[in-house]
């Protein structure tokens, strides 16, 4: 049963780093996608660079606890 709790978690980091893919742009995949929607809008870019910078970070929260995880119910 220690190997399925190990495999879960693994399984849980990989939807977690597919997920924030899916939000995470680079800053010129950014202002080219409002540019084409709504025209140069300053906020809009500003809220879309920090989605993505939330993303970013809910990764690195989420990896760093499954990892934690992962170790601790390694299997012996």
């Amino acid at each position: 049963m220690k190997w399925l709790t190990f495999v879960g978690l693994w399984f849980d980091l990989a939807g977690a780093v597919v997920m924030a893919l899916g939000v995470i742009a680079s800053r010129q995949h950014i202002k080219q996608v409002t540019a084409a929607i709504s025209g140069f809008n300053p906020a809009e870019q500003a809220d879309r660079a920090r989605q993505s910078n939330l993303a970013i970070t809910g990764l690195v929260l989420l990896s760093i606890g499954f990892l934690m995880q992962i170790i601790a119910s390694w299997p012996r």
